[in-house]
């Protein structure tokens, strides 16, 4: 019985590997959908123009502004690009990784204030819902498994939040772990919007402007640049002044981001940070100087911000979220919708076990 059972197996997965035969049972209904795509996932040399501006236009089209070769050429000495495949070898995706040594150790890890790498994704046009998430399914799995042949130490990166099926990278033995962000979706007027801030937040808002603190946009790079470093320093926040100067000075622009900075007698007190794609603005740097603080320069200041992601015609504007129980329960006080996302982890059994010791919230 046993013997039969495998000659039949044996049968039906030659069959499955004929080109012709899947398309003729997908042409009847169900498998259309969970062929096998043969898609790959293969690394893009940064030095091939062609490809690079293939995966650019995608990303811009369906992906993010972290996804942009602009934002990842800010990382381009230790980014790596990759490139999803489908059958026919045209790229339809991509993500990225940032890759560093410490004490030895390959690390894989997004970019430094970078949210997520990817994953994005071009569908076919008037793709059905339930053919989507077959689709997802199948790219998912080869990511998963892709990343798990890297020659990796420690993987820890962290998915777009329109991914939610994180299932894929469960099925390969990666802890999954929800995140959190806030959105403020611009399509509502303005009045909705501040009226679903909390009257805590808004009272601090009043405050500032009735004790005379000036807001205004404001592009001086140095500003940010030391408020930022201040608060960083303060929280003993681990970062990286290059790749943050390099953001500043080299990739910031009106065309992707914007700041607003707060004054207490000339003086700046607060800074709120943002960079923006076609869809969304996200809340990047915030920094505050403790010795000329007030209770609503910080909030004065993102409202700001708010107001003006509206006014760009943007349809969300993201906090980028919080693990950290006073900053999220700063953000969730603006009013936004609570989004979760994914966390993807993982590492080589011996190191994952010392890390279970210092992180073990995340392995």
């Amino acid at each position: 019985m046993l013997k039969n059972l495998s000659v039949l197996a044996d049968a039906i997965e030659k069959l499955m590997k004929d080109k012709t035969f899947r398309e003729e049972l997908g042409k009847k209904g169900r498998l259309r959908v969970t062929r096998n795509l043969g898609m790959k996932i293969k690394e893009i040399d940064w030095d091939n123009v062609e490809e690079i501006c293939r995966f650019d236009n995608i990303a811009q089209e369906t992906g993010t502004i972290f996804n942009s070769i602009d934002w990842l050429r800010i990382f381009r000495d230790k980014v790596i690009l990759f490139g999803i495949y489908n059958e026919n070898h045209e790229l339809i995706g991509g993500f990225s990784l940032f890759k560093e040594q410490r004490f030895g150790l390959n690390i894989f890890r997004n970019p430094y204030f970078t949210p997520n790498i990817g994953i994005f994704i071009k569908y076919p046009i008037n793709l059905k819902y339930v053919s989507k998430l077959s689709v997802d399914k199948e790219i998912l799995q080869n990511v998963a498994k892709f990343i798990d042949k890297l020659n990796y130490h420690i993987i820890s990166f962290s998915l777009n939040n329109k991914i939610i099926d994180t299932q894929p990278f469960i099925w390969s033995k990666f802890k999954v772990i929800p995140r959190y962000t806030y959105i403020i979706y611009l399509e509502k007027g303005e009045d909705e919007i501040w009226n679903n801030i909390s009257s805590t937040r808004r009272n601090d808002i009043r405050k500032a402007i009735k004790d005379g603190l000036i807001v205004e946009q404001n592009f001086d790079a140095g500003i940010v640049e030391n408020l930022v470093n201040k608060t960083f320093e303060r929280q003993d926040k681990d970062f990286n002044s290059y790749y943050l100067r390099e953001i500043l000075y080299e990739f910031a622009n009106d065309k992707n981001s914007f700041s607003f900075v707060t004054f207490k007698n000339e003086t700046p007190i607060s800074v709120a940070f943002c960079i923006y794609d076609k869809n969304t603005a996200y809340y990047l740097l915030g920094g505050y100087n403790y010795k000329n603080k007030h209770h609503g320069a910080g909030a004065l200041c993102l409202w700001e911000c708010i107001r003006y992601a509206k006014k760009l015609g943007l349809k969300e504007f993201d906090f980028e979220g919080s693990m950290v129980p006073q900053i999220e329960m700063y953000f969730r006080e603006f009013g936004g919708e609570l989004i979760p996302y994914y966390s993807i982890n993982k590492a080589r059994l011996f190191i994952e076990t010392l890390l279970k010791f210092i992180k073990r919230e995340v392995f």
